[in-house]
């Protein structure tokens, strides 16, 4: 500001202009405008209308008439050498007019600015919960179906009185362990992913151990890199529920290159198994979630059903 406009530059002239724009700062912002923003609509319109009316008004009362000559050299200019004492007093037009209108419109620019930047935070609050809320959903929905799945495979064991099935039971033991211990759902150490979903792997190649068309492919430094608990099991054991292997090999291929996981799987199948899978759609429309809400805009996720073969290829970028 240029105090040039009330006469003088002296300090407590500009202590007492400091102390006004202060207190007309703040009772604006902590007690008018807070006052203001909580009534409706139209209340606020017509304070606002009144307040303008009277701030009209007032100023046409009481703004001294403009200088009808150049304040710098004033007829009554002392001649005798001594000088008129500086007024620093501040009369009611500087204080409305002049410091007034210019502390509230600025605490009042300030004040919307620091509404929209709170509102914004609780808007990104309230959005985190919900994803929160919704991620946690999804992953109490996925561990059930997780398990179903592996317990008919044990099932089928048990039915064939396999000699392996104790081994099948220990292994599932493991992959339990594993989900539980992970509860908390933070992200996993991808070798520790990677060698649950061998497991899990291990369990079906025993219950197709007579076709002998289960290939598979690990490659990377998969130690160095974390990700979101059984979120490459669920297409893994989608495969392996609905593949037909007399009809062709199931192939699983991760490859990891630079923190880019590519994640391939392959697998035939009789269309009359898969017409109405709504499990296989509940793990994959649940996986698709989750990559949008822990990975967005890191990943790029395909898949291609021709009828007989179904293929999934997932690239994700991993921090």
């Amino acid at each position: 500001m240029d105090y040039s406009i009330f006469g003088n530059f002296l300090l407590l002239m500009n202590l007492k202009i400091f102390l006004v724009s202060i207190i007309l700062f703040y009772i604006n912002y902590y007690i008018f405008l807070p006052l203001i923003i909580r009534q409706t609509p139209k209340k606020i319109l017509i304070i606002t209308i009144s307040f303008i009316v009277v701030y009209i008004a007032l100023m046409i009362v009481f703004m001294p008439p403009l200088p009808q000559h150049p304040p710098f050299l004033p007829k009554d200019f002392p001649k005798d050498g001594k000088m008129k004492p500086f007024n620093n007093s501040i009369n009611f037009s500087d204080i409305f007019f002049r410091i007034g209108i210019f502390s509230i419109i600025f605490s009042t620019l300030i004040f919307f600015v620091d509404k929209w930047i709170e509102n914004k935070k609780k808007i990104s609050a309230l959005e985190f919960e919900r994803q929160s809320s919704q991620l946690k959903i999804l992953r109490e929905q996925i561990n059930p179906h997780f398990f179903f799945n592996a317990l008919n495979s044990i099932y089928s064991l048990s039915i064939t009185q396999s000699k392996d099935t104790p081994r099948v039971i220990l292994i599932l033991s493991d992959i339990m362990r594993y989900v539980l211990n992970n509860k908390n759902m933070q992200r996993n150490n991808l070798n520790d992913e990677i060698t649950n979903i061998k497991k899990y792997i291990e369990i079906q190649s025993i219950r197709f151990s007579k076709f002998n068309n289960i290939n598979c492919k690990f490659y990377g430094n998969f130690d160095s890199y974390e990700i979101e608990p059984l979120l490459l099991l669920t297409f893994v054991e989608n495969a392996f529920k609905y593949a037909d292997l007399r009809k062709g090999p199931l192939d699983i291929k991760i490859v990891l290159e630079n923190g880019l996981l590519d994640f391939d799987i392959r697998n035939f199948y009789e269309r009359k198994n898969n017409e109405k899978s709504d499990d296989s759609k509940l793990g994959v429309e649940n996986t698709k979630m989750k990559l949008h809400l822990l990975y967005p805009e890191k990943y790029k996720l395909d898949i291609d059903d021709n009828g007989s073969e179904y293929k999934i290829n997932l690239k994700l970028q991993l921090n």
